[in-house]
């Protein structure tokens, strides 16, 4: 999870493990090395709640208010006796106060939630997320929002703009490197499983007008980056007869992005 994070941390999780748990990582040269693993069991929520890592994304660290500093990383949560795809599984997050030494279950998602991108929004206390159902499925991209810093969810709907086929995908704040003006949000999934498209949030995700295909073809999961210059990168699965044959990333800029819409 080292993008938008400060603390240089990365995870691995055991496979679906019911229960939680995971591994984290520390680097101290920007992922050249890595510390041996530790192992982490996140602490409950107050109604059973507990959670690991969700596959193939990045957290965030808060940059403003009184968790400045929180980290906040996308989760499966279990709770025995709940219904899911897996049962008792669902999405949320999970957040650290203490560098990422220990953790907390926070916000709990709806049933047949899954996999979570997210970001922090320029209101204080303010978190959205953008996540897949694999049960309940509506064919469209479901949202939620936190205003107490990634412990609960207060706002929660689907982009009725924004197609979705059950797919994780990547999320990430742009403002165009150093010095830059720009505050956009990006997001990248295939259309629906096909042709890697990255759209552009100009009203901190309350809708997704702009759009631009990547690349042609077969796609699957993704993930965004922004490097310090400003240059994109978008990773992502793809494939001529599957769509996970091989992983591609594609670097471009925002000029690029705005220069044609799908």
């Amino acid at each position: 999870m080292p993008a938008d994070i400060l603390d240089d941390l990365g995870y691995f999780s055991e496979h679906a493990k019911q229960g939680g748990g995971f591994y984290l990582l520390k680097s101290t040269d920007q992922g050249r090395s890595w510390s041996d693993p530790f192992y982490v069991s996140p602490e409950p929520n107050a109604e059973g709640w507990v959670g690991w890592p969700n596959n193939c994304v990045h957290g965030v660290q808060l940059a403003a208010g009184p968790c400045k500093g929180r980290l906040v990383m996308p989760a499966f949560l279990y709770k025995e006796g709940e219904s899911g795809q897996v049962p008792g599984v669902r999405g949320g997050l999970l957040y650290s106060d203490d560098h990422g030494q220990s953790w907390k279950v926070g916000a709990v998602l709806p049933e047949g939630s899954d996999e979570v991108s997210l970001v922090e929004t320029v209101s204080e206390g303010g978190i959205y997320v953008s996540y897949r159902k694999n049960t309940l499925a509506t064919g469209k991209r479901h949202f939620a929002r936190s205003t107490d810093y990634g412990e609960t969810f207060c706002e929660q709907g689907q982009h009725e703009e924004v197609p979705d086929a059950n797919l994780h995908a990547g999320l990430i704040r742009y403002r165009g490197g150093e010095g830059g003006s720009e505050d956009l949000l990006l997001f990248s999934s295939p259309s629906p499983t096909k042709d890697i498209t990255v759209r552009i949030s100009r009203d901190e995700g309350r809708s997704w007008d702009f759009s631009r295909r990547v690349e042609r073809g077969l796609s699957r999961y993704s993930d965004l980056a922004v490097m310090a210059e400003g240059t994109i990168l978008c990773l992502y699965t793809n494939g001529v007869v599957r769509d996970r044959e091989k992983i591609s990333v594609a670097r471009f800029n925002l000029e690029w992005l705005m220069s044609g819409s799908t």
